[in-house]
């Protein structure tokens, strides 16, 4: 098996800022270059979710939070039961 080589070809910059970002696999290269992707930091900050939003999902969860979360799982439950026997 051959190698193939492909000299200056490793490295591209971010459509957005400009940064320098290197690949070691040829068709992870040009997958990059065709679909025109951004560098993993630009991804991030084209995020759905704000940072507090997110920080706000990482508190512990209280417990009325909790008993309304087992409620609705255990309601889902015995509607899945009822249809069962229905059908």
């Amino acid at each position: 098996m051959r190698k193939r080589h492909w000299k200056n070809r490793k490295n591209r910059k971010c459509p957005d800022c400009s940064k320098v970002i290197y690949y070691t696999r040829k068709d992870s290269f040009d997958r990059a270059v065709g679909n025109n992707t951004v560098c993993k930091s630009c991804a991030q900050s084209d995020r759905k979710l704000a940072m507090d939003t997110i920080e706000k999902m990482k508190q512990p969860k209280t417990i009325e939070h909790k008993k309304k979360i087992s409620y609705g799982v255990q309601k889902w439950w015995d509607d899945k039961r009822e249809s069962e026997w229905l059908s």
